[in-house]
């Protein structure tokens, strides 16, 4: 058995809770609740209210003046950006924290970092290698904020530490902790601005090195055939291996992997803050990406262990970083840039390769996007995949608590439970409703076996 504590968490809505209190009490005597890490919809953290010390530097005050940037600013909806912001009211989160500490539940505070902004803040965001900002087809997947900027990280790093004094809470897990997802092809060719090839320098990573290898692989992609993806399929080539078949990888996997440090970097400083601030039993951690694309999105397990108390995920399904689609996510915009720069080639073969190089060649997949976007997917069975490579993936050193979205169908929602209960992890991290007498009841029998 782990020696790791063994948590229930709830994701869920700072409003909700706020207006329900007693939801509390009934999953904490219904399934376990131990912890919660509630997000309001409209300022994307739990609902702090930034101190006015905070508030006065902070570079994001001018938000409600870019609608043009962000429409959503005429409703009063902040932008995802990081650290907090000012001007929110904040009585919503105190009575959840009040009803938390009323019924012994555990709270941790949620904030966002780098895979979102840069459209309403061009000034902080990501650039790609060529020197271009982040594509505006991708949008959906997110326009990052450059991770090496040392005014947005050093103010990120203030806020946690400003919340942590101010808030009973019992650590956090933060948002956005990423690169944008895989999904956004211009995203994985940055950020390259001058702030992260000062801190490639500083790492001990040659930038141009990398850049030289991003370019050999941009340039052996515009040269390949459909002769070239069909022998790949032949031999089961995975992503590392294509690497391999377009030339030296080198500078691509030192680019990945510095990619990867750099967050990591940030995630132990930001760590250390809080807890050098407020103690050690504060927890600090975040959402990751799942085991096949993690890489691609700025997560290096060994040194995600090394730099946070705990793994999880942001749902086991669906979305940015749903633990069963984020392969079929990328693969709806993979496939049709392949088949733009692979002449003749047919999309189902651009699916096929996609899904192959990332571990899933084997399952019955939709071999069109619009078959992706509108078929039923075998969500369990990807979402264990992935299950299974996080326990292999990882050391052991932290607890682990999977995503799991269980407000959905009963049965789903059971081989879910299941995946993460075979595998031993620590824990899950729910998406619930807790009117969903049925699914709780799953949740009940299969976590209490």
């Amino acid at each position: 058995m782990s020696e790791h504590p063994q948590r229930f968490i709830w994701f869920c809505s700072t409003e909700y809770v706020a207006q329900y209190p007693d939801s509390l009490k009934k999953l904490r005597d219904e399934i376990g609740l131990t912890t919660i890490m509630p997000e309001s919809s409209v300022c994307h953290t739990s609902g702090f209210r930034a101190s006015d010390e905070i508030a006065q530097r902070g570079p994001f005050e001018d938000w409600r003046s870019r609608e043009a940037l962000w429409p959503k600013a005429k409703d009063g909806i902040y932008p995802p950006v990081a650290g907090t912001v000012g001007g929110f009211d904040d009585t919503p989160l105190l009575r959840v924290i009040d009803a938390c500490r009323e019924i012994g539940i555990e709270i941790w505070g949620h904030l966002g970092l780098w895979s979102y902004g840069g459209d309403v803040y061009p000034e902080y965001a990501m650039v790609d290698i060529f020197g271009k900002p982040l594509d505006m087809r991708y949008k959906q997947w997110g326009i990052g904020l450059c991770p090496s900027r040392k005014r947005i990280n050093e103010w990120t790093r203030d806020c946690l530490v400003d919340v942590i004094k101010r808030y009973d809470i019992d650590g956090f897990d933060v948002d956005h902790a990423r690169y944008p997802a895989p999904a956004n092809l211009s995203g994985l060719f940055a950020c390259a601005c001058e702030s992260c090839q000062d801190e490639a320098l500083r790492l001990g990573y040659d930038f141009h090195s990398m850049k030289e290898g991003l370019f050999q692989f941009h340039r052996a992609l515009n040269h390949l055939t459909q002769e070239q993806l069909l022998a790949g399929l032949e031999v089961n080539l995975n992503f590392w291996d294509f690497l391999s078949y377009l030339g030296d990888n080198y500078g691509v996997l030192e680019w990945l992997k510095f990619r990867a440090v750099v967050l990591a970097e940030r995630m132990r400083e930001f760590r250390d803050a809080v807890q050098r601030a407020a103690g050690p039993e504060k927890v600090f951690g975040s959402d990751v990406f799942p085991p096949s694309i993690a890489l691609l999105g700025g997560h290096l397990y060994a040194e995600w262990e090394a730099a946070t108390d705990y793994l999880t995920g942001g749902s086991s399904f669906g979305g940015v970083v749903g633990w069963a689609t984020t392969v079929t996510n990328l693969a709806t915009e993979w496939a049709p840039a392949l088949c733009q720069i692979v002449p003749g080639l047919n999309e189902g073969i651009a699916l096929q390769t996609i899904y192959q190089l990332f571990g899933y060649g084997d399952l019955a997949l939709p071999l069109s996007v619009a078959g992706i976007q509108g078929e039923s997917l075998p969500l369990s069975e990807m979402y264990r995949r992935e299950v299974t490579k996080l326990k292999a993936l990882t050391s052991g050193r932290i607890p682990l608590y999977p995503p799991v979205s269980a407000s959905g169908d009963p049965e789903l929602a059971r081989q879910l439970c299941t995946a993460v209960v075979d595998h031993e992890c620590d824990g899950a991290l729910f998406t619930l409703n807790p009117e969903g007498d049925e699914n709780l009841k799953v949740i009940r029998e299969v976590f209490g076996r």
